[in-house]
């Protein structure tokens, strides 16, 4: 939608109205918002020739242009559409919690068309109270104008507030996390079914988008007679879309984001960060100076041996043949400290060898001492044994004894 004069053909001849002139000049507070270039024209001449009106955008103009430009910035647009689709999603939840007869699902067509109608009401309405001198809404108006995709939430949001049944309106509920989980998961089941498509979302954004850009920041307002005019125009608007050159990038936005998008996009070739000849793609970057980079500072492969030097790993193969003997130096003593530590190590090792020897000994003095001791007991208690046999023996015989005697 946009503010257009008219009948042009009432001008004066002596002063032309640029292409992005939307509203009258004597509105104070609207042409500093616009801050439109050019020639000023009487307020007399507004008030008496002059209807301002608001109109959807058409093909066909009533001012004798036959088509217009209408490109947006897709950056803003996408922002947009993702407002709509997340904006419908809550509504249509909000709406019917707790409800046993409705779903989401269920209402959400008609929610989806009361939604748009809602904002490109609303909108309108916003943009013609301006016009006419409406104070109350020039800041709302000013963020439209600067920050549309705030100015599109803060609508939505007024749109939900207004679906919400009495459940909804628990401030608990509205805090959820359940809540949060049902409009993401309906989000993505609509997407799925298609239940309002992205192009259809598109050319809501973009409507909505045109209406509210005074400035013309976000979409061109050009105009022109003639369709060849018109492509000739399109193939260097600022707003067209291109893709991103760098090799692997599949991105797309509006021209005049080039070299916002060149800034980060990940498949840029970029010289290397620590200063070797290689270009490398800025997602590689880490990787290759943490890896291959031939200016990666290493320490010098016989570091542990002595030579603590530290340079690119690039200059190994020089560094290694220039202090050949210097390394060689380092490994004889390495090695001399290596054998000292061999040898002083073997005389622990027989220190500990003895002293287990020893041990051993004393052992095995133990168990000849204790063998000692069992074999005397033993012997006692063989002893033992044979004088109860030799008792035994002379008790057998007296009993003997006295049976013979009392027969």
């Amino acid at each position: 939608m946009v503010l257009a004069i008219d009948s042009l053909s009432s001008l004066a001849s002596d002063w032309m109205v640029p292409n992005c002139l939307k509203i009258p000049l004597w509105d104070s507070g609207l042409s500093e918002l616009l801050k439109i270039e050019g020639p000023s024209v009487p307020a007399e001449l507004y008030c008496s020739k002059f209807q301002w009106k608001i109109e959807l955008m058409s093909m066909v103009e009533e001012d004798g242009y036959s088509s217009r430009c209408d490109l947006c910035d897709t950056k803003v647009v996408y922002s947009m559409t993702e407002l709509l689709l997340r904006g419908l999603a809550t509504a249509s939840v909000d709406s019917t919690t707790g409800d046993m007869f409705k779903s989401a699902s269920s209402v959400a067509a008609t929610v989806k068309t009361e939604l748009e109608n809602y904002l490109l009401v609303r909108t309108e309405s916003l943009v013609r109270e301006s016009v006419e001198g409406g104070e109350d809404h020039l800041d709302l108006l000013m963020k439209g104008s600067t920050r549309p995709t705030e100015f599109l939430s803060d609508l939505i949001d007024d749109f939900v507030a207004s679906k919400r049944n009495l459940l909804s309106h628990v401030s608990g509920f509205l805090s959820s996390e359940s809540r949060l989980n049902k409009i993401k998961d309906f989000m993505q089941k609509m997407e799925l079914e298609n239940v309002w498509a992205v192009d259809v979302r598109k050319a809501t954004a973009e409507t909505i988008l045109e209406s509210i850009d005074m400035k013309c920041i976000f979409h061109c307002p050009e105009k022109f007679v003639e369709q060849d005019k018109l492509a000739h125009h399109r193939s260097r608007c600022k707003f067209r879309v291109v893709g991103c050159k760098n090799d692997g990038c599949s991105a797309s936005f509006s021209a005049i984001h080039i070299e916002e998008h060149d800034a980060i996009c990940p498949f840029k070739a970029l010289p290397c960060e620590q200063l070797c000849e290689q270009h490398v793609m800025r997602r590689e970057m880490g990787k290759h100076c943490a890896t291959v980079c031939p200016m990666k500072i290493i320490n010098c492969p016989f570091y542990h041996v002595g030579c603590e030097t530290a340079f690119p790993q690039g200059n190994l193969d020089n560094h290694c043949s220039r202090l050949l003997q210097t390394h060689l130096l380092y490994v004889l003593e390495a090695s001399t400290r290596h054998n000292a530590t061999v040898n002083d190590m073997n005389q622990r090792l027989q220190l500990l060898e003895k002293a287990q020897s020893l041990n051993e000994i004393s052992g095995a003095l133990d168990v000849r001492s204790l063998t000692l001791i069992i074999k005397e007991q033993g012997a006692k208690i063989k002893k033992l044994e044979r004088d109860i046999k030799a008792q035994e023996a002379k008790m057998k015989k007296l009993e003997n004894d006295f049976r013979s005697g009392h027969e």
